[in-house]
């Protein structure tokens, strides 16, 4: 099975690979850097909009006929208000988050219709629930909701399941300005009815099944894995 983690070297990417080592799963990893990721070769990448997606995908179907699951890592955390939001910051949160997913998934269909697969995407907790100054991702999360049901019907017939988590916070270095402040960090920490924020591993755990079972009977869901964020409200 091969298996292509787009943005291995982040903190979930590199969770993803660690609970992968050991299996049957031929991984396909990209980092910014190239580096090695848990003892494993990645190709040097770096999105940057559609053509950059195209020749990472050049590289892929030039070693490999089919891909079995995508994980999309790509990201980005952009806490501001609408007013005080410029054109260039919406623009770069719909690129990374939304427009990345889509280029991918474009890119990927081909290498799936013959065998089928799994494609897998991140949304947020704030795409569903009204967060303060979280209006650009929670556009683009949105975005990446409306297209993981759209593919998910659009593909089903080619047995592609196209699916996404929706996370609350969590630990990485998209979220450092949070967790190096202390008191952000505790009123985020409180808004979790769990009681705390999340860790990649809590999230990386989640995904294999998703990912690798390949006659999983889950498409178009998006999945809270948020610490009880979006779903739950502690009294006061």
């Amino acid at each position: 099975m091969n298996t292509l983690i787009i943005n291995g070297s982040g903190a979930i990417g590199s969770s993803i690979v660690e609970e992968l080592q050991g299996s049957d799963t031929n991984l396909i990893i990209t980092s910014s850097s190239g580096e090695k990721v848990h003892d494993h070769d990645s190709i040097e990448w770096r999105y940057n909009g559609s053509s950059s997606v195209d020749e990472l995908f050049s590289i892929i179907k030039g070693q490999y006929e089919t891909i079995d699951s995508v994980v999309n890592c790509l990201g980005s955390i952009f806490l501001k208000p609408a007013h005080l939001t410029k054109e260039e910051d919406l623009d770069a949160t719909l690129d990374i988050n939304l427009k990345s997913s889509f280029f991918i998934l474009k890119n990927t269909i081909p290498l799936m219709r013959k065998n089928g697969g799994n494609i897998l995407f991140f949304s947020s907790a704030a795409a569903n629930i009204g967060l303060v100054n979280h209006e650009a991702i929670a556009a683009a999360k949105a975005g990446v909701e409306g297209l993981v049901k759209s593919a998910a019907a659009t593909y089903s017939k080619n047995n592609i399941r196209v699916n996404a988590i929706a996370l609350g916070l969590v630990e990485s270095n998209l979220s450092k300005s949070i967790f190096s402040n202390d008191m952000s960090l505790e009123i985020s920490r409180k808004m979790h009815s769990i009681g705390r924020v999340g860790t990649p591993q809590n999230v990386s755990k989640f995904v294999i099944p998703l990912i690798a079972d390949k006659t999983s009977w889950v498409t178009g869901s998006v999945i809270n894995i948020d610490g009880g964020l979006s779903t739950t409200k502690i009294a006061s």
